[in-house]
């Protein structure tokens, strides 16, 4: 007689890979990857913002008035038009012109900086030569800068906010 507990048949082993185990682990992969991308992308960004770039200010050179700072040196802006550079209301026709008027007006300044204000109608190929040629004469950056329209039409000035207006509503009902 056999037995109602024995089994005939021998359970065959299990061979088939366990794929749960395998899945965890590559969901938590996936988390600390998720996780650690963003904090490495920020990190190799590098942002130089003009505050970072400013220097300390000296303190006074000697024989100067400690009380009585040197006042700020104007900025030296250039125009651009089709026709060449304008410069201190000078229309200067050539690149050879502009370094001869620009280099020995850096070489005495401290701030070496020049903003170039290029009209509409100048194509970016003269611009980006404009910008070659003012390197060219010792500036240390130059900065693009636009001049607003002078024949846009200016709107009226804006009015002071005042207190709003008293607004009673009403629900239907009227006298």
């Amino acid at each position: 007689m056999s037995s109602p507990f024995r089994h005939q048949e021998e359970a065959a082993p299990i061979a088939d890979v366990n794929v749960v185990p395998l899945a965890d682990v590559s969901l938590v992969l996936l988390i600390i990857l998720l996780v650690l991308s963003p904090m490495a992308a920020q990190s190799m960004l590098k942002v130089q913002t003009a505050a970072a770039k400013a220097e300390a200010p000296k303190g006074p050179q000697p024989g100067e008035d400690p009380l009585m700072p040197k006042a700020p040196e104007p900025v030296l802006a250039l125009g651009l038009n089709p026709l060449g550079y304008v410069a201190d209301g000078r229309l200067l026709a050539s690149d050879s012109e502009l370094r001869a008027w620009l280099s020995p007006q850096l070489a005495k300044r401290e701030d070496r900086k020049v903003f170039l204000a290029p009209e509409l109608d100048v194509p970016n190929g003269r611009v980006v030569g404009a910008i070659e040629a003012i390197q060219a004469c010792g500036a240390s950056a130059v900065a693009l800068v636009q001049i607003a329209d002078p024949e846009a039409p200016i709107g009226p000035p804006p009015t002071p906010l005042g207190p709003a207006p008293m607004v009673t509503p009403s629900f239907g009902g009227g006298r």
